[in-house]
């Protein structure tokens, strides 16, 4: 039997193969409502090693990681409760919400704010008598104010006018400055509103875990619905413990081995400007942040903030005695749930997460906790494709992405699986994905499309850029989304959530279908034939290509001179052969690793001088990705 496959005597559709994969997906907000079937797919061909995601995308990766532990506990694990996820999500709650829609919930300062915010973000049919309702629902006083001077001279012009003329003219101008004055009004007390209860909602119209209105027996919020959700889906035997990343790596993941599960995410640092991949590792944030329970209960359930309290990190020691502040967990006892929220945090719409840490660049006496912003991940990487990657792949690492239709391609009513995509041939994929957004009617249109496209594009350049690469755009599969449709458009109903859960079970079973194919490809023609063994040879083609770019580059600047070098500087060779106590003197090589580094430059500049011969740089796939350094993400 080839590795991978499974046994004839496999008892259900669930049961753990041998065949291993990783998974990306991107952050979308509700849109990724496609993520569970698609998982789901995958998962009855293969077992998950390491899942990442970003907002949106880090709780699918999440739930995937919680249903692949549950399956090491109990038969075919959780993703029997994931693939039914879905449904679940399109039930009714009551008040004719779905329980999509009741995991927004916001606080009673934030409630008139969110109802606008929900009229603007819905499905386009109706939007602005929706925006209008909201507006007058959510600031009646405000309304009534700014109608008055209006309402006032419509009240003498019926009062004393008696000139039909008067009237016909008088009454529309009055009726129009009455609601004229009551927009400006609802406008001004909107923008007011917004001025003070986000910064004191932690900058989000939900915090996620907060119940709205402090109403009993409503439907769980954000947070409080996730934990449980992953303690459910890990078949988690203590119903008062969080789900944590030791649960997933397993004893030889938490001594520093291989995990058995590798759950990552991006959340992005507001404060320091930077993207951080959660959990933290030890050279980039672990150890440093702290936080204040009395904070975190705002935005996470009790249990989770009790975890938090009962297992302090070590860096405890930094704080001045009688600090609130408590040191955040090292990795592996952080509740999963807290990385996701972290990473989920789309900014206005649902709070940002406050942790604490050490500006180490002011003077030693003002070195006391400060509080760090972390927001949505998306911010800074929405589709982390990368995540995973080896120069040769062991198994492959699958990308679910989420994209508009393009205005050439409309969606199909009828047929869900052509609201998918994936290349069919080596070249396919390559063309760039066109945004038009000066065709939109209207000066606002145009406008709008215009701010939406510069956000779009500092958000997805780098990742878009990356998705084109070869060995990565053949393991990429597209699901388009309609634009009343997923994103901010909390009020989804059931038919559309059943509609963009199919094409994303679509989506994980084309990837499924490409990837356990047999060597010749799928029965599509002979034109198919994007399979593992083709994947992993474009890997190796390209990788060969950026050796070889790499060691003839070395080895011209090792011991060579080059133009407008100045007169007695030394070269590489120069400056590796030097004496031990000659400058500089920064991260010195010791006697073994100074020989070693000799005898291998050697060996490479031999290398890179029989490659000249036949450059791998012939024929090889396009379009050509950089091989340097960069920071780590």
């Amino acid at each position: 039997m080839a590795a991978g496959e499974r046994s004839a005597a496999a008892g259900g559709p669930y049961d753990a193969p041998t065949r291993f994969c990783d998974v990306v997906m991107k952050g979308g907000i509700t849109s990724g409502i496609v993520y569970p079937l698609a998982v789901c797919e995958l998962a009855r061909a293969y077992t998950f090693r390491n899942i990442g995601g970003t907002s949106a995308g880090a709780i699918a990766a999440a739930a995937t990681a919680a249903a692949e532990l549950g399956r090491t506990r109990s038969p075919g694990g959780g993703f029997p409760a994931l693939e039914r996820l879905p449904a679940d999500l399109g039930a009714d709650v009551g008040g004719g919400q779905t329980r999509l829609r009741a995991l927004f919930q916001p606080q009673p300062a934030t409630r008139p704010l969110f109802a606008l915010f929900a009229a603007a973000a819905g499905d386009g049919r109706g939007r602005w008598r929706k925006l209008l309702a909201a507006a007058l629902a959510g600031f009646p006083v405000a309304a009534l104010l700014g109608a008055l001077p209006g309402l006032v001279l419509l009240a003498v012009l019926v009062a004393r006018s008696a000139d039909p003329v008067l009237l016909a003219v008088g009454l529309p101008v009055a009726l129009v400055l009455a609601l004229a004055g009551a927009l400006l009004a609802v406008s001004v007390a909107a923008v007011r509103r917004a001025a003070t209860a986000l910064p004191e909602n932690f900058y989000g119209l939900c915090t996620g875990a907060e119940t709205e209105g402090g109403a009993a027996g409503r439907a769980e919020p954000l947070t409080v619905w996730l934990d449980g959700l992953l303690r459910a889906l890990a078949h988690q035997p203590d119903r008062g413990r969080p789900l944590t990343f030791a649960d997933l790596w397993g004893p030889e993941g938490v001594a520093g081995g291989e995990r058995r599960i590798n759950l990552e995410m991006v959340t992005t640092c507001l404060t320091l400007g930077r993207p951080f991949r959660l959990p933290f590792r030890p050279e980039d944030g672990e150890g440093q942040f702290f936080f204040d329970p009395g904070e975190l209960a705002r935005l996470f359930p009790p249990d989770v903030v009790r975890w938090l309290v009962d297992h302090p990190g070590p860096q405890g020691a930094q704080l001045p005695q009688g600090s609130p502040l408590h040191p955040l967990p090292a990795m592996a006892d952080l509740p999963v749930v807290v990385a996701v929220r972290m990473s989920l945090s789309f900014p206005l719409l649902l709070s940002a997460v406050p942790l604490y840490a050490i500006d180490r660049s002011c003077p030693r006496e003002r070195q006391t906790p400060e509080r760090c912003w972390f927001s949505d991940g998306g911010i800074t990487s929405n589709f982390p494709v990368h995540f995973f990657d080896a120069p040769l792949p062991r198994w492959p690492t699958f990308g679910i992405n989420l994209r508009s239709f393009h205005r050439c391609y409309p969606p199909n009513p009828y047929d869900e699986a052509r609201n998918i995509w994936m290349p069919r041939r080596n070249a396919a994929g390559i063309l760039p994905a066109w945004t038009v957004f000066d065709d939109r009617p209207g000066l606002w249109g145009r406008l709008g499309g215009f701010v939406g496209v510069i956000l779009d594009t500092l958000q997805n350049w780098a990742d878009n850029a990356q998705a084109r690469v070869p060995g990565y755009r053949d393991r990429v599969v597209h699901i388009f989304v309609e634009d009343d449709l997923g994103g901010l458009n909390v009020n989804m109903d059931e038919s559309a959530i059943a509609r963009l859960s199919r094409r994303g079970g679509l989506a994980g079973a084309e990837l499924v279908r490409r990837f356990t194919a047999p060597p010749g490809g799928p029965p599509d023609g002979p034109e198919m034939r994007l399979t593992w063994d083709n994947h992993r040879w474009v890997r190796f083609r390209t990788l060969m290509d950026l050796l070889e770019d790499l060691l003839l580059s070395v080895a011209a600047r090792y011991d060579g001179r080059y133009p407008g070098q100045p007169p007695g500087e030394r070269t590489y060779a120069e400056l590796l052969r030097r004496d031990r106590d000659d400058p500089p003197l920064s991260y010195r090589l010791d006697p073994g690793q100074r020989a070693e580094a000799l005898a291998a430059m050697e060996r490479l500049e031999a290398l890179a001088g029989d490659l000249q011969d036949h450059p791998f740089g012939k024929g090889a796939p396009r379009p050509r990705p950089a091989l340097r350094p960069t920071p780590r993400l």
